[in-house]
This record gives structure tokens, C-alpha cells and sequence, in this order.
């Protein structure tokens, strides 16, 4: 408790006597929009942020109040409307694929030959030997030691995979 008290006080007597000024009040509210974007997925807070900064702008220009608030609604709706999809499709690229995702499709050499039964043995990938299964166990006799086989999918720690390399 006493360590909250005393940043209150630090606060407090730092910030407490400051007189801030209108514009420095909007660029405050910006700045905590796009820091509170972080938290909140959908661009939603940034362009309230951005709106935020017009009415920062409106207020150093010596505008009113009315003014400042019709041009922070306005930059907003703007920003909604032409910044957020652009934003939003920045952030939903097509990328690389990574994890097991990258996995698919791939070639991958048999170590454990596969059971006719099961249809498990293990697969090797970029050095990383794993558990794989067989999709049709019927063709256990074509992957023998060595031979290679592609990834059809990954189901929890095991590779799913075919004989057959896949058909793009």
C-alpha cells in the first residue's frame, strides 16, 4: 500500500500542477486510443485516435469547442472508412505459412517403415523425425525405409501422408 501512495504522490506533485492546454488534452486521448488499439483487435480505437488528432489540431489553431469536436467525428468517420480497411488488410496478409502449417505439402523420407495394420511408422522433415500414419494403410508396402511420402495434413504430433505427391 505504501508504494502506491507513494507514486500518487509522485504523480501528484510532478503532473498535478501542470496546466494543460486543449490540444495537449486531445493528443493525450490519441495517444492513449492507439496505445488501448493494442488490446482491441479491429483498428477501431486507432481511428478514434486519429480523429483524436484533429481535434488536437482544431484546438492549437484557437477553434472552439464545437469545432474541435465536429472535426474529430469527422477525421474519425473518414479514418473508418478509407484508413481501417487498409489497415486491416495489411494485418490479414497472406504470409509464409510457419509452425506445421508449413509442413503440408511437403516431401518427407521414411524412417520406420509403416505398418500394414496401422499404418504408422516415422517420417523425416528438415531433420526432425516424426510419428506419421499412412492415409490409405493399403499402400504400407510402397513406403517402405527411405522411400518418400508428402504430407497430407498434421493432426496433433502426427503427420498424415500419402504416397502420392500432391496435385496443385
Amino acid at each position: 500500500m505504501r508504494r502506491a501512495e507513494g507514486c500518487a504522490a509522485f504523480f501528484l506533485r510532478y503532473f498535478g500542477g501542470m496546466q494543460w492546454e486543449v490540444w495537449q488534452l486531445w493528443i493525450a486521448a490519441a495517444i492513449g486510443l492507439i496505445i488501448l488499439e493494442v488490446f482491441v483487435p479491429g483498428f477501431v480505437l486507432a481511428c478514434l485516435g486519429v480523429g483524436a488528432l484533429a481535434g488536437a489540431g482544431a484546438a492549437a489553431l484557437g477553434w472552439g469547442l464545437s469545432v474541435q469536436l465536429v472535426s474529430v467525428a469527422v477525421l474519425s468517420l473518414l479514418s473508418f472508412f478509407f484508413l481501417r480497411p487498409v489497415a486491416l488488410r495489411m494485418s490479414q496478409s497472406e504470409g509464409a505459412r510457419t509452425g506445421v502449417d508449413a509442413l503440408v505439402g511437403r516431401e518427407c523420407h521414411v524412417t520406420t517403415a509403416f505398418d500394414a495394420a496401422t499404418g504408422l511408422g516415422r517420417c523425416k522433415v528438415d531433420g526432425d523425425d516424426w510419428r506419421a500414419q499412412l492415409a490409405p494403410h493399403a499402400q504400407a508396402d510402397l513406403a517402405g525405409e527411405r522411400a518418400s511420402v508428402w504430407v497430407e495434413r498434421v493432426e496433433s504430433n502426427t503427420l498424415i501422408v500419402h504416397t502420392q505427391p500432391p496435385t496443385s
